[in-house]
């Protein structure tokens, strides 16, 4: 059995009380990130997918909030298991500053963009979408962090309204 092994660091930004997050044009969201190139380093990868993804340039990596390993049998070859580590960091923007888009074919094709949302309105709205193991194979993962962020580093709804 063959074993393929791949990592993907992924970014946790919130500001007002929001997550910036890659909403794509089947309605999923995933959070801004992606594969390390030769010879980078997990921060390396990360600050660059930031800047190609949502185009901010004025941030500061602030640390590892935690890691998911998926495994799975692979999709593409029938003796292999997949197994996805992904790093989630907590980053923090500095400023709006931004520069122009480097997104990817594959990005292009599926329509993700830089969005501000809630964590409740990111599980609602990939509890919606069907998974699909070549498009967004992702969703459980990002729903499982979607949800700690929501429990743990947001505030209770009831906290929000209790000045209205």
């Amino acid at each position: 059995m063959k074993t393929i092994k791949c990592t993907g660091v992924r970014a946790i930004l919130v500001k007002d009380n929001k997550l910036l997050m890659m909403k794509s044009n089947r309605g999923d969201y995933k959070f801004p990130g992606g594969g390390m190139e030769e010879g980078e380093d997990e921060v390396t990868a990360l600050a660059r997918e930031i800047r190609e993804e949502t185009g901010y340039t004025d941030f500061v990596i602030a640390g590892l909030a935690g890691t998911v390993i998926q495994a799975h049998p692979d999709i593409y070859l029938t003796d292999a298991w997949y197994y996805q580590t992904s790093p989630y960091y907590l980053v923090i923007l500095k400023s709006d500053a931004t520069q122009p888009l480097a997104l990817t074919e594959d990005e292009i094709d599926h329509g993700f963009h830089a969005v501000w949302t809630t964590p409740k309105e990111a599980i609602q709205a990939n509890e919606a979408v069907p998974i699909n193991p070549f498009l967004n194979f992702y969703i459980e993962r990002e729903n499982l962090v979607l949800q700690v962020v929501q429990d743990r580093w947001m505030p209770k709804e009831e906290t929000l309204h209790a000045n209205d």
